[in-house]
């Protein structure tokens, strides 16, 4: 009883407060002169004094712009709600075309310096996407994959910064946070982030080294790393910068600043871009002069390098300014170069790994491979294209023939290192034996389970678990009569895998990346907030227990709900 007559009261504060703020949106909508002097007496109301001192409305109205916003964004969900039952009803009713004028909240425009925190994308980029989210949140690696697409539906015009912001209740949201800072000292900031939105229903203290391990990172650097007292005190200093900004849960998504709260559709970002792009001057459509360089989900194009330069021989340090090159300039001696070296003018050394160096040669990304290494490198499956999909093939593979509904949205993309999914596929035939019959049929042929793959490197690594039945790997079946997924690998394109699980559908993309490539030189691993000297955190890496794979209306624990328990998911219009 005392439960529900809280529950009451707070429920009628809350429309009491909307109702305050309904009035005091509508006299500020009325835009006759004696409004607008109306509007500015509020505004320099004085509420209270302290010793004398005057404290404005104003003053209390900036403090909590983004709680009214909040409040806002209710009652026009609310609006919204109601006019798409009225809407509906009068169609049914008469028919006819819907125009709809019921305009979205503009949101507060909230001004932050988000320091040197890596960039991905153009770092130059007219409109700026401040994400602040933690790898554990499945509201995250929701909304992750389209902040990828809006990075290859607009290349150039828009780049993405990382905060973190793990949640309380995110058990392993810390240690995620950490790993990803350790991964970008490898030179991984962005590949290894992905792979931890993918898995970010099923985190737990093996998920990071093995996903190392596939980026071809060094998996016991990574370890040591994260128990660092500074790459601690780095996701720590992050979490205070949001918290200081009275963000709510996780994911806060700010576009040149706009304020936008929960997980949002696609086009919704996109309206708030594109409408920024206009504010710039950038007229709809219009192409970037580096688009090409920026068109693969943000990640600049790496070529090889035609300057005078030849790489002889490298050597490794973990700490990655520690690092050097011996390099021969034209047709000199080979020198040693360290990290940051400059080699000609407006040449400078920005990475180095065990076969090549990564160049900045006067902004442009290049690569510098060790004498000899190009040739022997062939047989390395091929980089994935992230050039879309036509619409027929889409078709195929999110809805198969003789189906009425698209298939679940992927849980996330998980990038596979070249090298590591070479030495893998050595033991292709191994792993085909992975696959047995299972019980339905497809088509007259037995569909495929994975039994014994419990200590599997490979079928871990991507995500499947034993008894997984794999029905679907992208627009083909998977059954005894076929297995395209050998092929998919190395296609040169994103493999897209649908399988069950416990009787429900599951779905996984997979790309194949060249581990170590940064995407803006601008943002070296060592020289950024993300990515200092190659230390850790001091609080446990290890915390003891995962979240358990639960949907989000489950425990408030594993999900990313208000501290009051209400679930934080907020889909927008």
């Amino acid at each position: 009883m005392k439960h529900l007559f809280l529950k009451n009261f707070w429920l009628s504060v809350k429309f009491a407060l909307l109702a305050l703020l309904s009035l005091s949106i509508c006299a500020c909508g009325d835009k006759t002169p004696t409004s607008n002097a109306t509007s500015t007496a509020q505004t320099e109301q004085i509420v209270a004094t302290v010793g004398g001192q005057p404290i404005y409305l104003h003053e209390v109205d900036t403090a909590i712009q983004i709680q009214r916003y909040d409040l806002l964004l209710s009652e026009y969900e609310m609006r919204f709600a109601q006019l798409t039952q009225m809407v509906n009803a009068k169609q049914d009713q008469i028919g006819g075309d819907v125009e709809w004028l019921l305009e979205y909240p503009e949101p507060p425009r909230i001004e932050i310096d988000t320091g040197t925190r890596p960039v991905r994308g153009n770092p130059q980029a007219p409109v700026a996407l401040t994400v602040f989210c933690s790898y554990q949140s499945v509201h995250c690696a929701q909304v992750h994959p389209h902040l990828l697409a809006l990075l290859d539906a607009y290349p150039g015009w828009v780049s993405l910064q990382h905060v973190d912001y793990p949640m309380h209740f995110h058990r392993e949201g810390r240690n995620a946070a950490r790993a990803a800072r350790c991964a970008a000292r490898q030179g991984s900031p962005w590949a290894y982030a992905d792979g931890l939105y993918a898995r970010a229903r099923h985190l737990d203290s093996g998920v990071y080294p093995l996903l190392a391990k596939q980026l071809s990172l060094k998996a016991e650097d990574l370890a040591a790393c994260m128990q660092e007292p500074e790459v601690s005190a780095l996701v720590e200093s992050d979490l205070a910068f949001a918290k200081a900004q009275s963000f709510g849960n996780v994911p806060i998504v700010l576009i040149n600043g706009l304020y936008t709260r929960g997980p949002k559709s696609y086009e919704h970002y996109a309206m708030w871009v594109a409408r920024e792009l206009e504010r710039n001057g950038i007229a709809p459509g219009s192409l970037h002069p580096q688009a090409d360089r920026y068109s693969t989900g943000g990640e600049p194009q790496v070529q090889h390098t035609q300057l005078p330069l030849r790489l002889e021989g490298t050597s490794l340090s973990t700490a990655a300014e520690n690092s050097s090159a011996l390099i021969a300039i034209e047709d000199n001696e080979a020198v040693r170069f360290a990290t940051g070296a400059s080699l000609l003018q407006k040449v400078r050394i920005a990475y180095i790994h065990k076969d090549h160096v990564i160049l900045n040669n006067d902004g442009v990304i290049e690569r510098l491979n060790l004498r000899g290494e190009q040739s022997e490198s062939t047989d390395l499956p091929p980089l994935t294209s992230r050039t879309p999909r036509d619409a027929a093939t889409m078709q195929r593979i999110e809805q198969p023939t003789g189906e009425t509904r698209k298939l679940i949205p992927a849980d996330g993309v998980l990038p596979l290192g070249q090298e590591w999914l070479r030495q893998q596929l050595l033991e292709r035939e191994e792993l085909a034996k992975k696959f047995v019959l299972a019980e339905h049929e497809v088509d007259g042929y037995k569909l495929l389970r994975l039994e014994g793959i419990t200590d599997s490197e490979f079928f871990t690594a991507l995500g499947l678990e034993e008894g997984d039945v794999v029905l679907r790997v992208n627009d083909e079946w998977v059954h005894s009569g076929q297995n395209p997924l050998w092929d998919a690998l190395v296609s040169g394109e994103v493999t897209d895998v649908t399988f069950m699980r416990n009787g429900l559908p599951q779905r996984l993309q997979y790309t194949v990346a060249e581990s170590g490539y940064f995407d803006d030189l601008n943002s070296a691993p060592g020289n950024t907030n993300n990515a200092g000297k190659n230390s850790s955190d001091g609080e446990a890496a290890g915390e003891s227990g995962s979240a358990e794979d639960k949907s989000d209306d489950e425990e408030a624990s594993d999900a990313d709900t208000d501290e009051d328990g209400e679930e934080d998911d907020d889909d927008g219009a």
